[in-house]
């Protein structure tokens, strides 16, 4: 049994990796010991390209539900990050200063972002389980493709 929901878009594999939880703009949140590991989705990685730049807010720092935590920038565009929990971010995974295209090949490993001390775990009942935000991901693909068509 896969560990991940997959569908082929283009000539793209997309993956959402079960357990972990997603917000609506494409961030993913994993649960470890009371700490919350957040990072980007396949799709928002592959739909953005190669990861070039990543900015995050610093250790120490609090962040709110829903507010802007840093900017991946790539080669198509600038993309702002947002929270999916508030609390205080513990740890920035440094490996992406180095290596940014950890996002690329490893979003929902190595590419990691950030990890958040939540003030409230009860607010994970407000992101997307992985099934559901698949079939997000589902309806984002067909809008592109609608969009591909009509040129």
């Amino acid at each position: 049994m896969s560990e991940y929901l997959q569908t082929v878009f283009d000539k793209f594999e997309l993956r959402v990796r079960k357990g972990f939880y997603y917000t609506k703009d494409d961030l993913w949140a994993s649960v470890e010991n009371g700490k919350v590991r957040v990072g980007v989705s396949d799709y928002l990685q592959k739909t953005s390209g190669d990861v070039a730049f990543i900015e995050v807010a610093n250790p120490g720092s609090t962040t709110k539900l829903g507010k802007e935590l840093g900017t991946i920038e790539s080669a198509k565009t600038t993309v702002p990050l947002t929270s999916p929990l508030s609390g205080k971010i513990i740890e920035v995974n440094d490996k992406l200063v180095e290596k940014p295209e950890l996002v690329n090949m490893e979003p929902y490993g190595e590419g990691w972002l950030i990890i958040i001390a939540p003030s409230d775990l009860d607010e994970l009942r407000l992101l997307l389980s992985a099934d559901d935000y698949y079939k997000l991901m589902l309806e984002k693909l067909q809008s592109e493709r609608g969009k591909l068509e009509s040129r």
